[in-house]
């Protein structure tokens, strides 16, 4: 892969890297303030608090996946890093 298509596919990577973080981010708020209702719901609602500690392992679920895509998309960052610096040595090795 050469240099600028090298480049072009960090910048990529970078931004899906800033969108799962956020997806997880957001998840976790959510997942906060379910935590909160379900606590307030215990002990007057106890069959919406299961609702919502079910809700709460579907939000874990997809953060658990977020996660791993996040994962993926950091291994492929630090394998492309590579190319970029290797082809950045190769180069400053031809003018040498």
């Amino acid at each position: 892969m050469g240099l600028v298509a090298s480049q072009a596919r960090l910048m990529m990577l970078v931004a899906r890297q800033s969108d799962l973080e956020y997806a997880i981010q957001m998840i976790s708020q959510r997942r906060t303030a379910l935590a909160f209702r379900a606590q307030e719901a215990a002990n007057n609602y106890p069959q919406l608090a299961n609702q919502l500690r079910v809700l709460d392992r579907e939000l874990e679920i997809q953060q658990k996946n977020l996660e791993t895509q996040h994962k993926i998309v950091q291994t492929e960052y630090d394998g492309i890093k590579k190319v970029i610096d290797k082809n950045i040595e190769r180069s400053f090795k031809t003018f040498a």
